[in-house]
Parts: C-alpha cells; sequence; structure tokens
C-alpha cells in the first residue's frame, strides 16, 4: 500500500472510530485495524481502546444484547495472529481499569496468552490478574500458551495452597490432559508431582498424564491427544516418569493400571519407529 493511500485508508478508520455511534461501523473499522501489519494503525487502534467513550459506542450498556461481542470480534485478529506488536498493545490495555468492567479483560488476556514465549511483563500481569477473580481463567491460557515462562506461573498457581484443592485439581485434568504429548507439560507435570502437595492435587498431575476418565469433568470436558502424536524423546519422558510414579506409595490401583498401559503403548511406538 502507497503511503498516501496508507494514510487516507488510515484517516477513513479512525474517523469512524471517532465519531460513529454504529457498534457494527465500528466493529469492521476497528478489527480492520486491528488486522494491519501497519504499526501505526495498531497505535491508533490502541488510542481508541483505551477510550471509555469509543468501548461504550462499540459495546452499548443499554444494547438489548448486552455483552461485549464486538469489542471481542476487534480483539479477535490480534487472537488469530499473535505477536509482539499484539503483546505490547495488550500490555497497555490489560491494567486498565475500564478492563475490569463487564468482563473487557478476558479479551485481553486470551490475546495475550496467545503470543509465544510469553515474556515476564506479560506473566506478570498474569499474575496480577489472578488477584482480581481471574486466577482459573489464567491458569488455563498459560498451559495453552506452553512456553516456560507461562508454564513456571502455571506451577507456582497449582503450589498455591490457599487456593482450594479441589479448583488446582480441575484446572490440572484441564490444563495437561489435552496436551500430554507435549515434553514441557510433561516435564511440568513431574515438577508438580514432586513438590509435595497435597495427595489429591499430586495425583491430578499424574493422573492427567496416563489416565483418562469424562467422571473429572461436570460438563464435556478436553480429551486426549493420541500417543502416536508424541516425538520420541516425549515417549521416553513418558516410561521414565511412569516408572516414578510407579515408585510413589499407596498408588491408587486405578492409577498403577493406567501406568502401565501408558508405558507399555509408548515403548511399542518407540518399538515400531525403531524398526
Amino acid at each position: 500500500m502507497a503511503n498516501n493511500t496508507r494514510r487516507q485508508w488510515l484517516q477513513e478508520h479512525t474517523a469512524v472510530l471517532d465519531v460513529s455511534t454504529s457498534p457494527e461501523e465500528l466493529e469492521i473499522a476497528g478489527s480492520e485495524l486491528a488486522s494491519s501489519d501497519d504499526p501505526e494503525a495498531l497505535d491508533a487502534l490502541g488510542k481508541f481502546l483505551r477510550r471509555s467513550d469509543f468501548l461504550d459506542r462499540l459495546d452499548p450498556a443499554d444494547d438489548p444484547a448486552g455483552g461485549t461481542a464486538h469489542l471481542q470480534s476487534v480483539l479477535a485478529p490480534f487472537v488469530d495472529s499473535p505477536s509482539p506488536e499484539v503483546a505490547w498493545l495488550c500490555l497497555s490495555l490489560v491494567d486498565d481499569p475500564i478492563y475490569l468492567e463487564r468482563d473487557r479483560k478476558s479479551f485481553v488476556l486470551e490475546a495475550l496468552a496467545k503470543v509465544v514465549p510469553m515474556n515476564k511483563e506479560t506473566a506478570e500481569a498474569f499474575q496480577r490478574a489472578n488477584e482480581e477473580g481471574y486466577f482459573a481463567y489464567d491458569a488455563l491460557l498459560l498451559a495453552a500458551n506452553g512456553s516456560p515462562v507461562a508454564l513456571e506461573l502455571f506451577q507456582s498457581m497449582i503450589a498455591d495452597k490457599t487456593v482450594d484443592s479441589e479448583g488446582r485439581v480441575e484446572l490440572l485434568h484441564k490444563s495437561i490432559l489435552p496436551r500430554r504429548n507435549r515434553l514441557p507439560i510433561l516435564e511440568m507435570a513431574a515438577a508438580i508431582s514432586n513438590k509435595g502437595l497435597e495427595e489429591p492435587v499430586t495425583l491430578a498431575a499424574m493422573e492427567s498424564v496416563f489416565d483418562y476418565r469424562t467422571a473429572w469433568f461436570t460438563f464435556h470436558g478436553p480429551t486426549p491427544p493420541g500417543w502416536r502424536t508424541a516425538s520420541d524423546e516425549t515417549l521416553r519422558f513418558v516410561i521414565d516418569l511412569g516408572a516414578q510414579a510407579k515408585r510413589r506409595p499407596n498408588l491408587p490401583a486405578q492409577l498403577a493400571e493406567a501406568i502401565d498401559t501408558t508405558v507399555e503403548i509408548a515403548r511399542a511406538l518407540l518399538a515400531r519407529r525403531a524398526t
């Protein structure tokens, strides 16, 4: 896009954001700016995203439909195409009090969590959000991010005994189970199991790796990936982790059986790949 054309395009879009009272027009103009690779477009959008009058025009409080669906649509390109620029912009928004209103903050946290690897500043923003009622939501986003900084924070959250153990057990099931074919997730599960936490929490980390029970979830929960999708290194780690878990005293019989089955599958897959 030539400079003059780009400037005109940017001016047209920012003019809409500045004066329009149509949520649909605002959503379209905002999402097009959010989809742009132009840093100036992102900067311009960021200025509006920090304006309460813009957010109120985008999602009017008196709209019969309610909610903040238009803001979610504007930020959707950040979720679909994460980048360091997205992280920078969202970090400028995430602690603004207007994003605590009407749960706008959840969309910003989701976009931040999509940027991999997560940096220290983003992790600190998640820590602050934990104190604002986003603990469970944050935990799931951090596990999905999967980068070292995110998983380190996730571990510390699971180790927080001021949070009820039942809630942490549920978060482990939801976070580890669908990603247990990834080595960093398995390494995290092993670390959690060695932290000396409450027995149900420790067992949840292990059973999320080796077992799967629909009874773990009140509603439809995640399902585990096939072990054949794991790398050789990951399969070898599973075998070693299984041996470590089997040495635990008073291991439930159901979990012990699940460990044996999983280790057998991992060994068979490695043997087949070696031929």
